[in-house]
């Protein structure tokens, strides 16, 4: 069974730098996590890292669709999965997509969906609004209606989905034959810390340049009701950009909901199986890496 090493953690608190330093020590490459990243196009609300932030380390499951795309967990287990078993060193995964792990670890057993299911709960959404398909989740799996943004309709869609094929997206993947051996490093930092790391994050991304960046994929490919266009930083920008929000509000909006983003995934990685939680506060990029490096050959002995 082939190992690699995952980084995690909530937004902001450097998981691309510490897995760039990572790679250089290993002599490996990096797999995105990211389910915003995977766009073309979304790099400043993104954090994309830029060729010299790569310092010459080969990433791979970046700019691979399009914004007006809808590329679905399943479609990142396959390509990511490919990369994976196809390279010969041992990869560094690095993301805050929590579910992106598990779908490699655990391929889940529901697959793409039936398009003539999904056609027949957008019908349901167009024509009598959210609340049937909340009580549908909620009569189906519990648990589920609990765990994802019911007021978000396609995740709600797509719970539903998972249900009928009798998994559960609560649970974050099927516990059943892993694929492959993650050794799980999940970076943190405390909740004082962190928001300000939020909000500095978010006012580099405003001065370097979202609104245009959001401008210009407005330009390209309208107002889309796509997953790229939903993402934080971008859906507020888009608000602004239609006028029906100033921009002051709409980066305010912005910080709250990365504020609220973290804390979903920090509930998220409780249910991961994690090797270890580092507190970051306090220690260089650097000095992160080389604690990892030196973990990974200690706990496993994959590293020569």
């Amino acid at each position: 069974m082939k190992t690699f090493v995952g980084i995690t953690g909530t937004t902001s608190v450097g998981k691309s730098d510490v897995a760039v330093q990572l790679a250089k020590y290993m002599g490996t490459e990096v797999i995105s996590a990211d389910s915003m990243q995977i766009y073309r196009g979304m790099d400043i609300g993104t954090a994309k890292l830029g060729l010299r932030d790569m310092q010459g380390v080969v990433h791979h499951m970046t700019d691979v669709a399009d914004p007006n795309e809808n590329f679905s967990s399943f479609l990142y287990r396959e390509q990511a999965a490919k990369i994976i078993d196809a390279m010969p060193t041992i990869p560094i995964v690095v993301g805050g997509t929590g579910f992106y792990f598990d779908n490699l670890v655990y391929p889940p057993e529901y697959g793409n969906p039936s398009q003539e299911r999904r056609a027949e709960l957008l019908s349901i959404y167009e024509q009598q609004g959210i609340e049937p398909l909340q009580k549908m989740l909620a009569e189906k799996d519990e648990q589920a209606a609990k765990s994802v943004d019911i007021h978000n309709y396609k995740r709600v869609i797509r719970a539903i989905e998972i249900a009928e094929s009798g998994s559960s997206i609560s649970c974050g993947h099927t516990k059943f034959n892993p694929q492959y051996n993650m050794v799980l490093f999940v970076l943190q930092s405390e909740r004082e810390q962190l928001y300000i790391r939020i909000e500095k994050r978010v006012d580099e991304m405003i001065s370097n340049g979202l609104v245009a960046e959001v401008k210009s994929l407005v330009a390209k490919y309208g107002y889309c009701d796509t997953p790229a266009f939903q993402a934080i930083g971008y859906k507020e920008i888009v608000e602004y950009l239609k006028g029906n929000i100033d921009l002051d509000e709409a980066i305010c909006r912005i910080k709250l909901n990365t504020r609220h983003y973290a804390k979903r995934q920090i509930s998220y990685y409780k249910r991961m199986n994690v090797t270890e939680y580092i507190n970051i506060d306090g220690e260089s990029t650097d000095e992160i890496a080389q604690y990892i490096y030196t973990k990974v050959k200690n706990l496993s002995n994959i590293i020569e």
